[in-house]
């Protein structure tokens, strides 16, 4: 008869502890579900992310723009020729 080592004994009870905690663990999870947002409370949420991303693809225009005026600037004077 062939004896079952300590630690395979230790093992399967550690394989069986984690198996049953995470079945646990998703039936508490399901249990407390956050119900989804209702239609109007979508919709004025993506009003409000589209307007969002409107004054963020101006606040990038206006950094491009910026950028290039002092870029401008900086190389104004690295381009003029040396005084004679």
């Amino acid at each position: 008869m062939t004896i079952i080592p300590s630690w395979a004994i230790g093992f399967g009870f550690v394989v069986t502890v984690v198996a049953v905690a995470q079945i646990v663990v998703v039936k508490l999870r399901a249990s407390v579900r956050i119900p989804p947002p209702a239609d109007p409370d979508v919709g004025e949420l993506r009003q409000e992310l589209e307007a969002m991303q409107g004054r963020l693809g101006d606040l990038e225009e206006r950094l491009d723009f910026t950028e290039r005026l002092l870029a401008n600037q900086r190389d104004a004077g690295r381009l003029e020729p040396p005084a004679p």
